[in-house]
């Protein structure tokens, strides 16, 4: 008798979503025997997402094109939750898997549950406890949390946000984070290996990269981070500013007007993810106010100060790899000339293990959803290792 293969949903429609489910994807392949991936592409973001599908080459079974010029939150969380709708009413599923916090991700999961189709949530248990920083990302994630039967959490501070909110333990794995996996698989495959925009010199100077774009930091608190910028390039010759800047006209017109005659300061278009990984390799410290780049920085040992009041990835700042430093430009300044300004500082920011994952979650993932599947609890001591590095590491900075 042939057992049949677990028909598994993965649903994805913003870079950052496909980036992270890609090795997951590529793991799911590797067992074939066992389980059956339907990929579900909501387009939520097209160009975006089309360039990182082609270079893991995942093709997705069905391409929803649910993107729209100038949609709404509303407009698109409705179109997602009646899309996923028609194709889980057409494609019979033993689970739907969702990743992070997008609409993406929130609607299906509803859809899903609506569906009585069990949820499982990669990167689950992030919070800020502000839901409107970030905007609308803190919610999303919260109510995809509600509907969700397997949380797969990437850190074990994930892991406590669920059980505090009641979560059952049984239903809890810590994994990692699989953007660790994707950073890897692209270094490995040579895609982080490009050279500096043209625009910039490549005559030795220490690189700050800039990226700040997020809803909430528009208007004066850009101001306020541009302005820091002009005064760390005042002060430090040797430094130069790299900035993509992103098309949002709240977000060009502050930077342009702020930064647009800086010497020194670099302000680009905004590149694709493979040029992003290469001048973070290159950089020398990071400024940002993106999730995402919390998580990737330490794989590459960068300093990050984190330009947000509040964030939901607490591990690097708890590990001394990151500083918490929100938007005023006082406070960015003297953060940024102190570790500018002192070896031991920088080295204490860039050496240690990135806490967000060790290049094995995707696997992790696999194996416990395995056996929740196949009615055996998902929580296999498959981290303690990992998790036992970070919390000495948090223990000696503490």
């Amino acid at each position: 008798m042939v057992n049949k293969r677990l028909q598994v949903g993965i649903v994805f429609g913003t870079r950052p979503e496909a980036i992270k489910l890609a090795p997951l994807i590529a793991e799911l392949k590797q067992h074939s025997e066992e389980f059956q991936p339907l990929l579900i592409s909501t387009a939520q973001h097209r160009l975006m997402l089309d360039q990182v599908m082609q270079v893991f080459g995942i093709e997705p079974d069905i391409d929803l094109d649910l993107m729209q010029p100038n949609q709404t939150l509303n407009d698109l969380t409705c179109r997602v939750l009646q899309a996923i709708d028609s194709v889980l009413a057409a494609n019979p599923l033993d689970c739907l898997l969702v990743q992070g916090d997008t609409t993406t991700a929130m609607a299906a999961a509803l859809a899903a549950f609506h569906r009585r189709v069990p949820v499982a949530h990669v990167e689950a248990g992030l919070r800020s406890r502000d839901m409107m920083n970030p905007f609308p990302e803190e919610s999303n994630r919260r109510l995809a949390g509600v509907v969700t039967s397997l949380h797969f959490a990437p850190t074990g501070t994930a892991r406590d946000n669920l059980l505090s909110e009641g979560i059952a333990q049984s239903t809890i794995v810590t994994t990692g984070n699989t953007v660790v996996d994707a950073v890897k698989m692209l270094v490995d495959m040579k895609m982080a290996d490009q050279d500096l925009p043209a625009s910039v010199p490549d005559d030795g100077s220490r690189l700050l990269l800039i990226t700040s774009h997020r809803r909430e930091s528009w208007g004066a608190e850009l101001e306020n981070v541009c302005d820091a910028i002009c005064d760390l390039i005042a002060a430090f010759p040797d430094v130069r500013a790299i900035y993509p800047v992103h098309l949002n006209p709240n977000v060009r017109s502050t930077v342009m007007a702020r930064l647009g005659n800086q010497d020194r300061v670099h302000l680009i278009e905004p590149v694709d993810y493979f040029g992003f990984l290469s001048l973070l390799r290159r950089c020398y410290m990071v400024l940002t106010d993106s999730g995402g780049v919390q998580e990737e920085a330490p794989t590459f040992g960068k300093p990050v100060l984190v330009l947000r009041k509040v964030t939901e990835r607490p591990e690097a700042s708890l590990m001394g790899l990151a500083r918490l430093v929100g938007t005023s430009r006082e406070a960015i300044v003297r953060e940024a000339i102190d570790v500018l300004s002192s070896s031991v500082v920088y080295r204490t920011m860039s050496e240690g293990q990135n806490p967000y994952g060790d290049g094995r979650a995707s696997a992790r993932i696999v194996q416990s959803l395995s056996r929740w599947l196949h009615g055996a609890t998902p929580v296999l001591d498959l981290s303690e290792q990992f998790e036992s590095g970070i919390r000495e590491q948090i223990a000696t900075v503490a």
